[in-house]
């Protein structure tokens, strides 16, 4: 007869697991959410931050574009890390920020700025005829 009574009690406890579990997925979905969102939102401004400097013609511009370029198509052109060792601060960290906003991007980079990809081509002009 025990067994009858505590069977309400297992089944309201697998009841409240159940709930707790289903909660802290949600809990954790929704932090994701708000964390890929901060990644897009910190990816675009840095993109913008990176192509502005990449299209003038010292050495920070050099390596910005050798980021952008990898991260547009890193077979062509991959990243040497000296590029980002080279960086002043900010643009490193806008480097790393676009390279993280990339790898979760459902888009490709050109397809965020205006003539993207003959912007990119005109970046991959320019470092070919610096090699």
């Amino acid at each position: 007869m025990t067994t009858n009574h505590s069977m309400p009690l297992v089944t309201q406890r697998l009841r409240e697991r159940n709930r707790q579990a289903l909660e802290t997925k949600i809990a954790a979905e929704n932090e994701a959410e708000i964390q890929c969102t901060k990644v897009t939102v910190a990816g675009l401004l840095a993109l913008q931050q990176l192509v502005e400097i990449a299209q003038g013609d010292t050495h920070q511009p050099q390596h910005c574009r050798r980021v952008l370029l990898a991260v547009y198509n890193s077979y062509a052109w991959p990243l040497n890390l000296t590029s980002l060792r080279v960086l002043d601060d900010d643009l490193r960290r806008a480097a790393l920020a676009v390279i993280e906003w990339s790898a979760v991007s459902d888009r490709e980079l050109h397809e965020y700025l205006p003539d993207g990809h003959e912007l990119m081509q005109r970046f991959a002009a320019i470092e070919k005829e610096e090699q």
